[in-house]
């Protein structure tokens, strides 16, 4: 039982998984390095590192 419903769980994270890999596949080139660059400046905030920098765009 038990089994089961972590099975179903996993099933619904796989498939929001395969959505957002399908929803990125669909956007242009400019668009997810807008993205690559937004989450590194999120990350930049969270942990400062002269070494890892978020591209200047």
């Amino acid at each position: 039982m038990k089994s089961r419903a972590m099975n179903k769980s996993a099933d619904r994270v796989f498939e929001k998984t395969r959505k957002c890999r399908r929803q990125l596949a669909k956007l242009p080139f400019e668009k997810k390095i807008e993205i690559v660059v937004k989450l590194q400046r999120i990350a930049a905030e969270i942990r400062p590192d002269k070494r890892r920098q978020a591209w200047p765009i």
